[in-house]
């Protein structure tokens, strides 16, 4: 039983091959034309036939979107080549799966020889597959890193009568294939590491588990590959060696402990690695990096007299077979990090979650992650306040897709979403970070980027060059403020106005805002209304503002300096945009005085 604790061989992977015949509960006549056939994986002798490693480190098990590839030949000639069969269900209590596919015409009756082979391969000729063994893995032996072949001889695949109506979620069909089977034997081609913590070696934080796994071997352990269907012989690297493999745990693991009667209870992540082609010697070593939430260990075990061939069973790494690895992680470092501190909010709410989009899909905030990443506290009454933040304990490898690139903050409250754009820092592994977030106002408006234009006609209204912002009878120098020009002439008094974006997808809900903004006028008082709309487009300023929050009265003169004034709108939804409008009420016949706006700052009351 010792040998268990060191060296495990994998089962044998058997599937068998079955069609229907009497037992369905459909029965047709075979016609002409495509026919759809299947066959079991794993009804047989043997309990290990599937492809996904689970909690134990030493059973495999299919997965709902596993696909294998079939070859039959009969009489020299093949009937079908690399035909893929899908997984169409898996009986997880039993260890089995039944796959299928649909062939253009039915198989001729005969004995056929079949080969098998697990994953889908990316391409082949004749019976030579080729694989990627990847170099990043997920700790369960899945997504196709365990690579298996299998050869046999059976009757033609028959049709299968399946009623469409068949409700199966999760149950056996009640059907029962008849007892024409197709026996093959499934072979790994690979050598599988199965790395454990054992709880006396545990040095993580509290509430931490293992993460990731990085290790290196001396040669090459993942690459393009090739195999032959045909036979065993094992897998040929042909191209992209290296001799580094990521864990990227799908399942995270923790210490292995011992239960109330001393039996050890295992935590496990498995790696599928490149059977070594020869013996190791003494100066040749497993590094291995083993990744917490924030802290990270590193360790070298020594490989002197491991290999394909070791005399001794217990140091043997061929295909087949499972090398336990127990890692000493009693001295752990901190990881270097990125550190994100909210340092202002002009928003008026505090957040609750934060989504960092790099505008570059190649960016990776994890090992195995995308260009997104999300920071949520769990629950919109639990905020992030200023001098808050979170830490992105980076992965060495992907630091570089990080470093520089222009990326989208998101910020999501109670009643609102509103972004910024940052561009991260220059970066190098080994350094930690810290970079400054400022949580924008719900709505800015500064005029920054409005051209050089004069409309000062009696009618009709203009659409900025500033999107879903509206003026009439205005004016403005390029960069500057928007300046409304209400006047009166014989025929009447005219206003300016000015409208804004609509909030739109920026509310959640139905707020209270305050807006602060810079006014002015310039040759007499001029009286200024503000409130909101939902009318969309640009709007003639003869039209009266919608509903009207108050009017500021702006001072003679005081076009120079423009004053802050503050105010509160109430109501406000996603359907709803600001309004300003200006008029004259004194003065002479052919009078006119510009109203200057500029620095228009809205957040949550």
């Amino acid at each position: 039983m010792q040998i268990k604790k060191y060296i495990l061989l994998l089962a044998s992977v058997l599937f068998v091959v079955a069609c229907s015949n009497d037992d369905f509960t459909h029965q047709e006549p075979i016609q002409d034309g495509p026919v759809k056939v299947g066959f079991w994986m794993g009804k047989g002798d043997s309990e290990n036939t599937r492809t996904f490693i689970n909690d134990d480190g030493r059973t495999i098990s299919w997965e709902a979107e596993d696909k294998v590839a079939l070859w039959a030949q009969k009489d020299g000639a093949y009937t079908f080549q690399n035909q893929t069969f899908d997984t169409w269900f898996v009986a997880a209590e039993t260890n089995q799966a039944f796959f299928t596919t649909t062939l253009p015409e039915a198989m001729p009756e005969g004995t056929y020889t079949y080969y098998a082979c697990y994953p889908k391969p990316q391409s082949v000729s004749g019976t030579t597959a080729t694989f990627t063994l990847p170099s990043m893995q997920d700790g369960k032996m899945g997504g196709g890193a365990d690579i298996m072949v299998a050869q046999g001889t059976g009757p033609a695949l028959e049709k299968l009568y399946i009623p469409e109506d068949e409700a199966i979620d999760g149950q056996e069909p009640d059907y029962v294939l008849d007892q024409k089977r197709l026996s093959l034997n499934m072979s790994h081609l690979v050598h599988a590491l199965r790395f454990y913590v054992p709880q006396a070696k545990w040095g993580f934080p509290t509430g931490e588990t293992v993460e990731r796994i990085v290790f290196t071997m001396p040669a090459n352990v993942a690459g393009t590959v090739t195999a032959d269907v045909s036979n065993t012989n094992g897998l040929t690297l042909t191209s992209g060696g290296t001799n580094t493999i990521s864990l990227n745990l799908k399942e995270p693991i923790g210490a292995s402990t011992a239960d109330n009667g001393g039996n050890i209870i295992y935590d496990y992540a498995v790696a599928a690695i490149l059977p070594p082609s020869t013996n190791y010697e003494s100066n040749d070593k497993l590094v291995v990096k083993t990744y917490s939430q924030s802290r990270v260990a590193t360790q070298e075990i020594s490989l002197n007299g491991r290999g394909s061939q070791a005399a001794d069973e217990k140091m043997r790494m061929a295909a087949g077979r499972v090398t336990p690895v127990g890692l000493n992680c009693l001295t752990v470092t901190e990881r270097p990090k990125i550190s994100f501190r909210i340092a202002s909010n002009n928003l008026g709410e505090q957040p609750y979650k934060i989504t960092l989009t790099s505008a570059d899909t190649n960016t990776k905030w994890k090992a195995g992650d995308d260009h997104e990443y999300e920071y949520y506290t769990g629950s919109d009454n639990s905020t992030i306040a200023e001098g808050s933040g979170f830490d992105i304990y980076y992965d060495e490898d992907v630091l570089s897709t990080i470093s520089g690139k222009s990326v989208t903050v998101t910020y999501e409250s109670k009643s609102a979403i509103v972004t910024e754009t940052i561009t991260m820092p220059t970066m190098s592994v080994g350094n930690s970070y810290n970079v400054n977030l400022n949580v924008p106002y719900l709505m800015y408006q500064d005029f920054s980027t409005l051209e050089d234009y004069n409309d000062e006609v009696t009618t009709g209204a203009k659409s900025l060059n500033i999107p879903g912002w509206n003026a009439s009878r205005s004016r403005s120098s390029a960069g500057s403020h928007i300046r409304l020009r209400p006047f009166w002439v014989f025929g009447g008094r005219y206003q300016g106005r000015l409208d804004s974006e609509f909030f739109g997808g920026k509310l959640k809900n139905t707020v209270t805002v305050e807006v602060k903004i810079n006014a002015g006028a310039e040759k007499i008082a001029t009286p200024l209304q503000v409130g909101k709309t939902t009318t969309s487009g640009a709007i003639e300023a003869g039209t009266d503002i919608e509903s009207v929050s108050t009017t500021i009265n702006l001072p003679k003169g005081s076009n120079s300096t423009m004053p802050e004034h503050t105010y509160t709108v109430d109501g406000i939804t996603s359907e709803h945009r600001l309004s300003w409008r200006t008029n004259i009420t004194s003065g002479s016949w052919v009078t006119y005085s510009d109203t200057p706006i500029d620095n228009i700052r809205v957040k949550i009351k």
